[in-house]
């Protein structure tokens, strides 16, 4: 490995490691759970899965330097698809996310995902035909040669620090999906308050059913609503080949990782309705 590559799986390994220390040092932060305060705008997006265009156009919205009471949430950032050349080139994509937060520590927040999780623990995702969690790691390698394992064990850890849910002071909740009505029955809601120990991150517990969930209905997400004490959800997880879709009364899904993709900056001051919230979203083709 030259002197060069050297040096940059170096840079790389220290971009996410500062950027877990400042996810696990947030100030916004109780447990596994980000509290946004009632003042200001949260940018919600959704899945990403490496598309730097949207990304690109995302910061250019924001523009956090100009707007320091603005915060941006992403998740679900790694696992390109579909798969465009020979190599999954999402951890580029991982390490621009994560000089975002080291930035604006106080203003960028992230969401474990699935796919982040799955990669994290080991937890195979096949997706037509291909082993995403492989392509990502020799997409890491061809990067990084010799250095890789360094800047793998960084993204790991990286990861591990992401929060899994955030709530707003206008009773708005913000998570890359919901547990599965039948997860129900075992799921422990305490998750949200405390540390998340490695028996959380695997199936059958709390954060994995949350990551994983997709089938909701009305009675469930109104019970999902009183015990969380929330009035509307926003999720992705669900693809969504127009962007967005409203389901149960009360949950918004987003999708960010296509060229019809939103995501939806909205008051913190102000109680919002549904309706309100779907006024707010963005094309991402409308950003310049």
């Amino acid at each position: 490995m030259t002197a060069s590559a050297a040096a940059s799986a170096e840079q790389a390994a220290d971009v996410f490691r500062q950027a877990a220390e400042a996810n696990r040092g947030d100030p916004l932060r109780t447990g596994t759970t980000l509290h946004l305060p009632n003042y200001g705008q949260l940018v919600a997006t959704g899945d990403l899965h490496g598309h730097r265009g949207n990304f690109e156009k995302l910061k250019r919205f924001c523009m956090l330097e100009h707007a320091s009471v603005r915060h941006v949430i992403l998740h679900e950032m790694i696992h390109t698809e579909p798969l465009v050349g020979p190599v999954d080139t999402s951890h580029e994509l991982l390490l621009e996310a994560a000089r975002y937060k080291c930035a604006f520590p106080e203003q960028v927040h992230f969401l474990q995902s699935n796919h982040e999780l799955s990669q994290l623990t080991s937890h195979q995702i096949l997706k037509g035909g291909r082993a995403v969690l492989e392509d990502f790691e020799r997409g890491v390698r061809e990067r990084y040669g010799g250095g890789s394992g360094k800047v793998y064990e960084a993204i790991l850890d990286f990861i591990r620090s992401f929060p899994i849910a955030a709530r707003t002071a206008n009773r708005v909740w913000v998570s890359h999906a919901l547990p599965a009505v039948d997860d129900m029955g075992y799921f422990d809601m305490g998750v949200f308050a405390r540390a998340a120990k490695e028996s959380d991150l695997h199936a059958g517990g709390p954060i994995y059913s949350l990551v994983w969930g997709r089938r909701f209905t009305d009675e469930h997400v109104e019970a999902l609503a009183r015990q969380l004490d929330v009035d509307i959800f926003i999720i992705g997880h669900i693809p969504q080949e127009d962007g967005y879709a409203v389901r149960n009364g009360r949950v918004i899904i987003l999708a960010s990782d296509h060229n019809h993709g939103v995501f939806l900056p909205f008051d913190l001051s102000k109680k919002p309705s549904i309706e309100d919230l779907v006024a707010c979203i963005r094309k991402f083709v409308a950003v310049p």
